[in-house]
């Protein structure tokens, strides 16, 4: 089989278009991403109706961080010397556990 060679003129090309392709895509998921963290944040809004649900103040201020430190996260993520972190889950009793943890010790 006879191997062609590209001009520079074609490998430009093929870079460019490789590079639209990159930049669409990058759209296109972020778009229907950030639609869908934005319904999911909403959906936690809804929990804060006292008539259908009980929680503590601890409880929202872990929910309210752990949101938060996500987004800082994600800031560090689309920085230019951005490292990679690890992945972490929620859950509910450990951030509420390490939002009371430190109102005990200073109350001693």
């Amino acid at each position: 089989m006879a191997k062609t060679t590209l001009t520079d003129e074609q490998k430009a090309a093929k870079k460019a278009e490789a590079a639209a392709a990159k930049a669409a895509n990058f759209v296109r998921l972020a778009e229907a991403r950030t639609e869908k963290a934005l319904t999911a944040i909403a959906s936690i809004g809804g929990l804060s109706n006292r008539a259908t649900y009980d929680y503590t103040e601890a409880q929202t201020t872990a929910i309210l961080k752990a949101l938060e430190k996500e987004v800082m996260t994600l800031q560090g993520r689309f920085s230019p010397s951005a490292a990679s972190s690890a992945k972490g889950g929620f859950s509910l009793a450990a951030a509420v556990e390490a939002v009371e943890q430190p109102s005990e010790t200073s109350a001693q």
